[in-house]
């Protein structure tokens, strides 16, 4: 299969007052032309640090690229230079932040922030640009356009900060978007438009890697899923063999704290617990402490990925691979 963004073994640490750590370590996936992969997880398993380093914006210091290759179109991101980095940021690549009052310059109107990201990448005149936001405004279902195209980011709502943001990350058509929790400040109506406009950018090929809590907008949108704990991919699966046949128990658990509509007064299961400080991880598998079926066997190996078939990886010591 043609793919369009394969990563192999990322590696990212940390360097704080408190010591080193690794906040991604050993992370290897693929993402295909045209194809939606989910990357889910608890807070702090590492998945926005994974988004970031794709694009190398990890803050250095204190963040440092330690191991690993990003092959971009077959292009290694992480040893081309920086003006090529410029050119594949927001044209190739986009990235739809997590917080967008972060992302959006304070100082500059709505419409000049997004008539320079199409003049940055496209030789077209200022009027043909100006139209292209104003039409990337609209399908992400912005009100009054035409004046949000001159108001400072300040007089937004978070939400409609947060439509800006994802209209800036879909304006130019890139053929990777990279959507960490793109919909959180937005009201399931929103939501619901601009996960169909995801989905119909399949059509022009382009590929999305969507970080979310959700796992129903996991359900809805994505091809296949990678399941994240404490910095590194304990299960890899397409959608269905996921959610019809989870292999690790946290998958399993992820799975059963969804709320579902039921009649009877039962309570909603919880992982009990919390995600370790990357600076305490466990030694051997990094869920042993919350896990129902953890053995001697898990505080002495680290559990590997287990090839099950059918593109089906889980790493825990309970599966049997193929």
């Amino acid at each position: 299969m043609n793919r369009l963004l394969e990563v192999t073994d990322l590696t990212v640490s940390f360097t704080t007052d408190e010591g080193t750590f690794r906040a991604v370590e050993g992370v290897s996936f693929h993402v295909s032309p045209g194809e939606i992969v989910g990357l889910v997880g608890e807070s702090g398993c590492g998945k926005s640090v994974t988004a970031l380093s794709l694009l190398r914006l990890v803050p250095s210091p204190p963040g440092r690229i330690e191991s690993g290759r990003i092959l971009f179109k077959d292009e290694d991101l992480l040893r081309v230079g920086v003006k090529r980095m410029q050119e594949i940021r927001g044209n190739e690549i986009s990235m739809i932040f997590q917080e967008p009052t972060s992302a959006l310059s304070p100082l500059h109107r709505i419409g000049h922030q997004l008539v320079e990201a199409v003049q940055l990448h496209r030789a077209v005149s200022k009027k043909t640009a100006w139209d292209m936001a104003e039409a990337a405004l609209k399908k992400v279902s912005l009100p009054d356009v035409s004046q949000k195209m001159f108001a400072y980011p300040h007089a937004l709502s978070g939400g409609m900060q947060q439509r800006v943001m994802i209209a800036m990350a879909l304006l130019l058509n890139p053929d990777l978007v990279i959507a960490d929790e793109p919909t959180t400040a937005l009201d399931v109506t929103v939501q619901a438009q601009i996960f169909e406009q995801l989905l119909q950018m399949r059509e022009i090929s382009t590929a999305v890697l969507l970080i979310t809590h959700d796992m129903g907008i996991i359900w809805e949108t994505c091809d296949r899923v990678l399941v994240m704990y404490a910095a590194r991919v304990v299960e890899e699966a397409g959608k269905d063999a996921l959610f019809k046949n989870p292999a690790h128990p946290y998958t399993r658990a992820l799975l059963a704290s969804i709320p579902r509509p039921v009649r009877n007064k039962s309570r909603l299961q919880v992982i009990s617990g919390q995600v370790p400080s990357p600076l305490h991880f466990l030694s051997g598998c990094r869920f042993r402490d919350r896990c129902a079926f953890a053995h001697d066997r898990c505080a002495r190996e680290v559990p590997e990925l287990r090839n099950l078939g059918g593109g089906h990886r889980a790493a825990c010591f309970l599966v049997k691979g193929v």
